[in-house]
């Protein structure tokens, strides 16, 4: 079965012979002819749609920027197929240095029978004389799209899997999450990757014409005045929205790495909602448990019903070793508690956020996500009739290159309906940075 891989998007990939992917749903691959082309009628792209790089021969000074275009072969009778490369909506279009050389490898990434290319020497504004590109030695390897810096040459980075370990898509995912009503992404919270990955999510469901509004975790309820004001504003200054939100004084990582999402999200004027508790409340639930609120909060956040044994049981488990068995046993309780009720709060935010949009997509850390107990179980109950779609972003580890390492076995399948497998972000003992840190505030 052939398997996609997802690259993100937000990074600027040449991939294929000329084209620029700038979308999980863009899945574009020239057609061209196995016989070699010699010449073909070159018609310079639009300024707005060239790609400037920055190319020279081996013993020559630096030419000026070059825009680079790919040219089909054509008929005589036919008319001229000029694929425009498109730019990206994220992030301008980043200088690829030496580029007989990238032309090179990708064209060695593609269909090596043939390839039309032509090269529009530029000055300025002003098109100069035009030159084919030679490629005549062997491909370099291509730079990784990963910003995360461990293990991106494992076998499952950029694979999609089903909860049972089998090989899917992100065709697929992406066809799955628009059917539903609630689409949840798990993240790991610091890795740039997942949150790349999301935003190409967000865009590609806005392209398939959904228009879900973006429910965070990391932004409490008590911030829906300032997320209503920014909306209805004029100018989208993120910057400021950050500030104004106190992203980085609540603990957060740094907004850069979340910012794609935003990006997403007003490009494509979707809605973007709170989802979490405050930080009073949080306070409050840990200390006197249940009783702290009211009874409408503990029935729409469903505290009021027990949670089963044995799925109990696997949440403080998770919660201990999430905090590398350093919690007191008496913490842990309380803690599973809030766990709870932050879930319940987030699917409230999903259900009234699809009620304004249709849709709704979460951003949240994995443990949010799980059909287990996480916030689509408390969908599935508040609304039987609405299909869900969780995914969790898994980072990979070294020597463990099977699904099955992760837990994605037809036996015991993950509590997930999509696994993304990405780089590690991060190979510190974060247990014994923990441990440090607890040993600290002590002394």
């Amino acid at each position: 079965m052939n398997r996609s891989v997802w690259v993100p998007s937000s990074i600027v990939l040449l991939a294929g012979l000329g084209t620029v992917f700038v979308g999980t749903t863009d899945r574009l691959t020239p057609t061209v002819p196995s016989e070699a082309v010699k010449t073909a009628e070159f018609v310079p792209p639009e300024r707005e749609a060239r790609v400037e790089v920055s190319y020279r021969r081996d013993g020559d000074d630096p030419f000026s920027d070059v825009a680079v275009a790919t040219v089909e072969p054509f008929d005589g009778d036919g008319d001229d197929a000029l694929e425009m490369i498109p730019a990206n909506s994220l992030l301008p279009a980043q200088a690829v240095p030496k580029a007989a050389r990238s032309l090179q490898r990708l064209a060695a990434a593609g269909d090596a029978k043939a390839k039309a290319l032509k090269i529009a020497e530029a000055d300025g504004d002003a098109s100069a004389d035009r030159q084919p590109a030679v490629i005549d030695t062997p491909p370099e390897p291509a730079r990784s799209a990963w910003q995360s810096a461990y293990f991106a040459d494992n076998p499952l980075v950029g694979q999609v899997f089903g909860a049972d370990g089998t090989p899917s898509s992100q065709d697929a995912l992406l066809g799955a999450a628009h059917g539903a009503r609630y689409v949840l992404l798990g993240e790991i919270h610091d890795n740039p990757d997942h949150h790349l990955i999301q935003s190409d999510i967000i865009g590609g469901l806005a392209k398939l014409g959904a228009k879900p509004s973006v429910v965070f975790e990391m932004i409490p309820q008590g911030f829906a005045d300032i997320l209503a004001g920014f909306e209805a504003g004029d100018i989208k200054d993120l910057a400021t929205l950050a500030e104004r939100l106190e992203w980085s004084e609540r603990g957060w990582p740094d907004f850069s790495l979340y910012r794609p999402i935003f990006d997403s999200a007003v490009a494509n004027d979707l809605p973007i909602r709170a989802g979490n508790l405050d930080r009073e409340t949080v306070r409050a639930i840990a200390e006197d448990g249940v009783t702290a609120l009211k009874d409408a909060d503990v029935r729409r956040w469903g505290l009021d019903d027990q949670m089963p044994a044995a799925q109990s049981a696997e949440l403080a488990e998770t919660i201990r070793e999430a905090h590398c068995g350093l919690m007191p046993d008496g913490a842990i309780a309380p803690m599973t508690l809030v766990q709870r009720a932050r879930d319940g709060a987030l699917a409230e935010a999903m259900i009234g956020a699809a009620g304004e949009t249709g849709s709704a997509v979460l951003i949240a850390g994995s443990g949010h996500v799980r059909n287990d107990w996480a916030v689509p179980v408390i969908l599935a109950e508040r609304e039987p009739q609405s299909r869900a779609v969780s995914v969790q972003m898994v980072e990979v580890a070294e020597g463990e290159g099977q699904p099955a390492d992760y837990g994605l076995t037809p036996a015991a399948p993950a509590p997930f309906d999509f696994t993304i497998f990405t780089p590690r972000q991060n190979v510190s003992d974060r247990c014994a940075e923990l441990r440090a840190q607890m040993g600290a505030s002590i002394d």
